[in-house]
């Protein structure tokens, strides 16, 4: 709000009156929000509340039904608008790492700046190689994703996404698909984004770093956002019975 010192200076995504239905099935319903830079979203709820389809209508990888998502004031549900010019200032990361298996690390890493950013290849091995060392994996820029284990995999993931330079990351529960022991190495790759300012959007099942790490914690559930609050408060003081009821089960 004006006036506000403490305000981040911009919203980086707007939400407006988004619905998704899947034919008679109303998935969103009606839900405005706004994603602020610097920000750390996480995005709490039960399965089959349309916290997934919520964050892939951010990027337009689903279709809204209707209403109005504004990256950096651009209407991007506008048909006329270039959606892949957009799509490169949202980094998304998914469960299931999506790496290319026939492509090694450096590969899969590059290949996608060079062709579509323009880098020069040197300029894409120099970014690969820095993001690898950031993330610890300096050593596995010549590896097949058959060779990696999955925290490996996943941190690869995060990687390919900041070689875009995006202005916000999107992640679908990010550690789902991991062993228990591997959670934590992908963890602690966000954790140190959040600390250097990265604007992050997470759907996940890690409470702890819903309420450790992020800014703001959203409840979705039944396709409505039941509550938007500052992380700890919404832990520590849940007013939607709804929300205590989810917290009883998971915490």
């Amino acid at each position: 709000m004006a006036g506000n010192p403490n305000a981040s200076p911009r919203d980086i995504i707007r939400v407006e009156n988004l619905v998704k239905k899947f034919q008679n099935l109303t998935v969103l319903d009606s839900i405005s929000v706004s994603f602020r830079e610097h920000e750390v979203v996480s995005i709490i709820g039960p399965s089959g509340g349309g916290k997934s389809t919520f964050l892939r209508c951010l990027n337009l990888m689903e279709q809204p039904t209707s209403g109005s998502i504004f990256v950096d004031n651009v209407n991007i549900c506008d048909k006329k608008i270039n959606i892949n010019k957009h799509r490169e200032k949202m980094g998304m990361v998914f469960q299931q790492f999506n790496l290319f298996n026939n492509m090694n690390v450096l590969k899969n890493l590059t290949a996608a700046p060079v062709k579509l950013k323009k880098m020069t290849e040197e300029e894409a091995n120099e970014r690969a190689n820095a993001l690898l060392k950031r993330v610890g994996l300096p050593d596995k820029i010549h590896s097949y994703p058959s060779e990696l284990s999955g925290g490996q995999k996943q941190r690869i993931a995060i990687v390919r996404a900041l070689m875009m330079d995006p202005e916000v990351m999107l992640f679908d529960e990010p550690t789902s698909a991991l062993d228990p022991e591997m959670i934590g190495e992908v963890l602690d790759v966000m954790k140190e984004l959040a600390h250097v300012g990265m604007t992050m959007i997470v759907v996940t099942h890690e409470m702890r770093f819903a309420r450790e790490v992020s800014t703001r914690t959203l409840f979705l559930s039944d396709g409505h956002i039941e509550e938007d609050k500052p992380s700890h408060e919404l832990f520590d003081h849940p007013e939607s019975p709804r929300l205590i009821s989810f917290l009883q089960k998971v915490l």
